[in-house]
């Protein structure tokens, strides 16, 4: 009995060692899902399926990007941790669901430390801080003014707590010494749409979605949250020239795997994602949606979410967003 047993689980073992041996062969496998918590058009939308377009044509298989929008990013990042661990499902993820929802919002349920891999990232974007043309502002100065004149009387809108569209204006106001109202909308164009309309008076909104509505004359620009101003928007001022230091800068947009996925299948499909990145054609792609290129290494990735993961809570702690744990 006792020898059959050795036998039983030696056979168990050496199948589990094949079988992790053909699925980091095998990769691809038939069809590769990655999954985004925000609605088609937002800007970490675009992105994804360039990425996904460029990894489809290099593979001859498909790379199909989900949209599971819902609770701030927190339904895609629920499906992802509870998916197959063969690399054929991923999470494309904005810092929100990963750093700010576990620690602002009731009810997470996951661990981004313990439930995912981090791969790369796949670019980061400004964003630009607008206002309805209702508003009748032309300055952040003026803008400013108007906050600190009236304080709980105008709103903004964003994509959920704890986004970067949440975060910067909250910021802002504190600066300022004031207060605003503000509207979560399901998606980015939603969001957007809102100010276009003036049914909300301002919003900070991804560069890769506002600047057909910047072209257009629709919006009024206030300042870009990057370290400098961006080519082809070169009369925004950013938002250290605009005399707000503390606002958040460039975003970035990654692709994470559920932890559990075996090593060989992680190393494979790091190593083709970034080689996809390097592209000179997917590189162009990735500016023409405003975004600059990363394709950083995972431990590279690792470094910025720990010193996120370090910077956030004392400033979610000054605007009392942080839970009660």
């Amino acid at each position: 009995m006792r020898g059959a047993w050795r036998i039983a689980v030696a056979a168990i073992l050496i199948a589990g060692g094949f079988t992790n041996g053909a699925r980091a062969q095998d990769w691809p496998p038939r069809q590769t899902t990655i999954v985004i918590g925000f609605g088609p058009g937002s800007a970490a939308d675009l992105l994804a399926r360039v990425v996904a377009e460029a990894m489809q044509r290099k593979h001859g298989r498909p790379f199909i990007v989900e949209n599971k929008a819902g609770a701030g990013g927190n339904v895609s990042v629920d499906q992802v941790v509870r998916g197959p661990l063969d690399g054929s499902v991923l999470l494309a993820s904005i810092f929100a669901p990963i750093i700010i929802n576990p620690l602002t919002m009731e009810g997470v349920k996951y661990d981004p430390w313990k439930q995912l891999v981090p791969l790369t990232v796949m670019g980061t974007t400004p964003s630009v801080l607008v206002a309805s043309k209702k508003l009748g502002v032309k300055s952040m100065a003026e803008f400013r003014q108007l906050l600190k004149a009236n304080p709980g009387k105008y709103s903004y809108s964003s994509v959920g707590v704890g986004t970067i569209g949440h975060l910067s204006m909250e910021m802002l106001a504190d600066q300022v010494g004031s207060k605003m109202v503000h509207v979560p909308f399901r998606s980015t164009p939603d969001s957007l749409n809102a100010v276009v309309r003036g049914d909300v008076d301002v919003a900070t909104v991804a560069l890769g979605i506002v600047a057909p509505q910047l072209e257009a004359g629709e919006l009024v620009p206030l300042a870009i949250t990057s370290a400098k101003r961006w080519p082809t928007f070169p009369n925004i001022p950013t938002v250290a020239e605009a005399g707000i230091p503390d606002m958040p800068v460039d975003a970035w947009c990654a692709l994470f795997a559920p932890a559990g996925v075996p090593q060989p299948i992680l190393d494979k499909l790091t190593a083709e994602l970034r080689a996809v990145i390097a592209q000179p054609d997917v590189q162009e792609k990735i500016v023409r949606v405003f975004y600059n290129p990363s394709g950083n290494s995972p431990a590279e990735f690792a470094e910025i979410l720990r010193k996120e993961r370090e910077l956030w809570p004392p400033i979610l702690r000054k605007l009392d967003l942080l839970i009660k744990k």
